[in-house]
């Protein structure tokens, strides 16, 4: 195990090293990807699938009880893990990093599609800790929102996700059986995983005699397409199939936990495979390059200047799409605080008619004790009611982040198909997400509640002639302060998501630049040391097979 994790690192190392001597910055997302699946130590087995094709209700099975929402109509918006803890909890981690824990029983408010309908919750991930899983120990499930639903929004969510995934289980319904969307879903997962299985789901509704030629069928398929290693187990959660429950079980979940150092070891050497090849894509792309002559290089970047249009039509829509936020900022938080401005100003006058008997007697005492009682209460209202309602202001932050990353993966794609078309070299790559910082709350600051030193007046003016006008000016002043303050707060938010989406173009375009560029370099540069290059490939190559043979 020692030399497998020698071998991750030199090849991480090797290729960060790469990245930097021929300026390959497109690759550096997928690289720190890569990274971070090599510093996790537990594995998940994700539920991957079309909707309705019983996922939740696999795992409910599972757990032994109903966890999971499930319902009719397609159910789970959210990536949702369940993991093993000592009491039942819930852990939702939101876009903007905020955490917070609550009862297993309120699930479904964060990850059904009902009730957190197109994740405007902006829920990351929620974390189910139950004692039922930690009879397999090391090992975390992971139910994804189905694929080809209505619900555009739950397949990128899914298909978004599936670089993390260590071992996959495909759910595929029987109604159809297998449709060419879960060949392709199989053979990107196998970019990421070795270890992919199918469960074939809802074979109750077979007939008995049609039960062994469907299951033929499934299974011939896959063997035709991927090979003898992706195992088929039919399932259902009916009573009389418990025979091919414990067949699951014993076959592949206590095969998997049995020996999770091999596994993860196997898993990360695939992920690093594919990095691997990512990064030999760009090299032959320089080699290729580096030995046409110089005529057949300026005959195909004439042929490539189409990409500059393709460039500027890209850019355009991306400075679109985060104008278009950006104009929506502002009113989506004025709307969300608008119930709360009436409310909050009602809650601080009963709070001062019940307080106000308190304050001391003299009139500059009376204005510096409400002067802080003020600041302090609607202070603490604001900050409630914001921390509320952070997730819906950044809604607008959440959409252009969903559009960004389909633009940018359009834009790969389309980029390696010119590649194949002029150099005969794909770069088929993934685009990793964007991950925008974290919005803060901003700071609530309450002013005077006079704009003048009364209190100078305190001495010669009796305090019993003033009391009953005092007091209606601090009413008034509730209310003015409240009104000033949520404008304020609006602002202030307003301010902050329009930032972070500016900050997500500039990176979006970054990325564009970076890949555009990073090709342009690696085509138009005949000074670049051929045999480097191809010294390169071999070291990759060489590490590539160290890997595959544990070092």
């Amino acid at each position: 195990m020692d030399q497998i994790a020698s071998s991750i690192k030199n090849l991480i190392d090797f290729v960060s090293a790469l990245a930097e001597r021929y300026q390959i910055s497109a690759i550096c997302p997928f690289l720190d990807t890569c990274r971070a699946a090599a510093s996790r130590r537990d594995l998940n087995i994700a539920v991957l699938g079309r909707f309705k094709a019983g996922k939740s209700t696999f795992l409910n099975s599972l757990i032994g009880r109903n966890i999971l929402p499930v319902g009719v109509i397609p159910v789970t918006s959210v990536v949702t893990e369940i993991a093993a803890g000592p009491t039942d909890l819930l852990k939702v981690r939101f876009a903007d990093a905020d955490e917070v824990s609550a009862p297993v029983e309120e699930l479904q408010s964060y990850v059904s599609e009902a009730e957190n309908p197109k994740n405007r919750k902006n829920v990351l991930t929620a974390t189910v800790y139950v004692s039922e899983v930690s009879r397999w120990h090391g090992v975390r499930f992971v139910d994804t929102p189905g694929l080809e639903s209505a619900f555009a929004h739950n397949t990128e969510a899914s298909l978004a996700w599936a670089p993390n995934v260590d071992i996959a289980l495909v759910a595929i319904g029987v109604d159809p059986p297998l449709t060419q969307q879960d060949i392709q879903l199989i053979t990107k997962l196998k970019h990421y995983t070795p270890r992919i299985a199918i469960l074939l789901t809802k074979v109750d509704i077979l007939a008995e005699a049609d039960f062994p030629e469907l299951l033929h069928f499934v299974r011939t398929q896959i063997a035709e397409i991927f090979g003898p290693e992706i195992p088929v187990f039919p399932f259902s959660i009916r009573a009389e199939y418990k025979t091919l429950r414990e067949q699951f079980q014993r076959q592949f979940l206590e095969e998997v936990a049995s020996d999770l150092a091999t596994q993860r070891a196997a898993i990360l050497t695939r992920k690093l495979e594919t990095l691997l090849s990512e990064s030999e894509a760009y090299l032959r792309l320089t080699l290729r390059s580096s030995e046409l002559l110089d005529s057949e290089r300026v005959e195909l970047l004439q042929k490539a200047s189409a990409e500059k249009e393709m460039v500027a039509d890209t850019k355009l829509g991306i400075q679109l799409a985060a104008r278009n936020a950006v104009g929506k900022t502002r009113s989506n938080i004025e709307k969300a605080l608008a119930p709360y401005e009436v409310e909050v100003r009602n809650e601080l006058i009963r709070a001062f008619e019940a307080e106000n008997a308190t304050f001391p007697k003299s009139f500059a005492g009376m204005l510096e004790a409400f002067d802080k009682w003020l600041k302090a209460n609607l202070s603490n209202r604001l900050l409630e009611r914001s921390g509320i309602k952070r997730n819906e202001f950044a809604q607008p932050l959440v959409d252009v982040q969903r559009q960004y990353r389909q633009v940018l993966q359009r834009f790969r794609d389309r980029l390696s198909e010119q590649t194949e078309a002029l150099y005969g070299v794909p770069l088929r790559t993934t685009e990793p997400d964007i991950h925008p910082e974290p919005p803060k709350v901003p700071d609530v600051k309450i002013g005077r509640a006079f704009d003048h030193n009364w209190e100078l007046l305190s001495p010669v003016i009796p305090m019993f002639v003033l009391r009953r006008a005092v007091l209606k000016r601090f009413r008034r002043k509730i209310a003015d302060e409240t009104f000033k303050n949520f404008s304020r707060l609006s602002t202030q938010w307003n301010d902050i998501i329009a930032a972070a989406i500016l900050q997500l173009q500039r990176e979006a375009e970054k990325r564009i630049d970076d890949l555009l560029t990073t090709v342009e370099r690696l085509t138009s540069s005949p000074q670049l040391n051929i045999e480097q290059i191809k010294g390169d490939l071999r070291q990759l190559n060489e590490l590539s097979n160290e890997l595959r043979n544990g070092g």
